[in-house]
């Protein structure tokens, strides 16, 4: 009977330990709000992830990040890695209709020289509360996300990033719907 639960009690132990080697309760914080700012983008015709659109994407939102507790310095105090969570919610236009679009993102940032730049990517989930625009069927409510950006913080508390943001289904609701690539300007404000 030993003999049949030990691998498991392994696998159970390491999966519980292996995740301090990374990160240590020592390295972690608080959860605070890092800033909040509007954001604005559009999408083009040919995407760099997905199928060819069949219709014109814009965006405005306002977003809001969050510094999760795990972080890990890099290189002495000049580069960090983070953990950060991203919250939007605005409205996402296309073909003449407009729907409420809002995302949450989990994900990494590297900060360095002293966090006058930060990049970031992660992956998670948006609702839109309509998925037909014109042609383009994005096939349902729940969509997922993938993102990447770079922000610069040239003032204390300001910041302008540039982002490239991947919205679909990821065929959840089968092969023929379609998702989005928004290429996002940031600007806001630092706490």
């Amino acid at each position: 009977m030993l003999d049949n639960r030990c691998p498991y009690l392994l696998q159970l132990i390491l999966t519980l330990l292996l995740p301090t080697a990374f990160w240590t309760p020592s390295l972690a914080g608080d959860i605070a709000l890092l800033s909040i700012g509007p954001r604005i983008g559009l999408s083009k015709d040919t995407p760099l992830l997905g199928k060819r659109q069949t219709e014109s994407f814009r965006m405005a939102d306002v977003s809001a990040v969050f510094s999760l507790p795990w972080s890990r310095p890099l290189g002495g105090n000049t580069w960090s890695l983070e953990t950060r969570l991203t919250g939007s919610a605005g409205a996402l236009d296309g073909a003449g209709d407009t729907g409420l679009m809002m995302t949450v993102v989990p994900g990494l940032a590297l900060n360095g020289w002293k966090e006058l730049v930060s990049f970031d990517a992660g992956g998670g989930l948006a609702y839109f509360s309509r998925h037909k625009f014109g042609e383009q069927d994005f096939g349902g409510p729940v969509q997922f996300v993938a993102t990447m950006g770079v922000r610069i913080n040239p003032f204390a508390h300001a910041y302008t990033g540039v982002r490239l943001q991947h919205i679909s289904d990821a065929g959840l609701y089968g092969s023929s719907s379609l998702g989005v690539d928004l290429y996002i300007l940031e600007l806001g404000y630092r706490f």
